[in-house]
């Protein structure tokens, strides 16, 4: 394998993850908000939304890659509380934008020679001392099993089998 299918392999693992805990989530309030020994742990659409906008910004825009215009982005990207439920985005808008970016990704990192993984960031992202396409790569995929690892939590807290 070369190394572009190497991490399009990881992104595609760690997204059946992320996939697998929102289907056992299908049909809950995705608004909701749990509590974990007096800490408030995020909704199902705030992790969606986040990981859209997170994986935009990662595996599009870092990359160089062309991102897709989220309108809801700066509600959803690091630090953002989202927005109020009437105007925050619905489900399947964040499922779908989901599904986009991860196509577009692994397109993109497709076409990456194996001297591309070692080049800069496209916006000078320093993951552990080091600012290139493969380190914002594999830092994406350490995010999202960050919040996959939350979506699993909300699975247990509502009784659901994960494994």
């Amino acid at each position: 394998m070369t190394e572009a299918q190497i991490w399009i392999f990881m992104l595609q693992k760690t997204r059946a993850q992320t996939l697998g805990y929102l289907n056992k989530l299908e049909g809950e309030n995705p608004h909701a908000r749990y509590q974990l020994n007096g800490c408030t742990i995020n909704s199902i659409l705030w992790l969606t939304a986040h990981l859209a906008v997170s994986a935009n910004f990662l595996l599009l825009h870092s990359t160089g890659a062309e991102r897709m215009k989220l309108s809801w982005a700066r509600a959803y990207g690091l630090g953002g509380f989202g927005l109020p439920e009437h105007e925050a985005p619905s489900i399947p808008e964040t499922m779908q934008a989901l599904a986009e970016i991860q196509q577009k990704a692994e397109q993109f990192i497709s076409l990456l020679s194996e001297t591309d993984f070692s080049g800069p960031t496209k916006t000078g992202m320093n993951f552990g001392g080091e600012d290139t396409l493969r380190s914002i790569i594999a830092h994406h995929i350490r995010h999202e099993n960050a919040h996959a690892g939350q979506l699993g939590l909300i699975c247990k807290a509502l009784g659901k089998q994960t494994i």
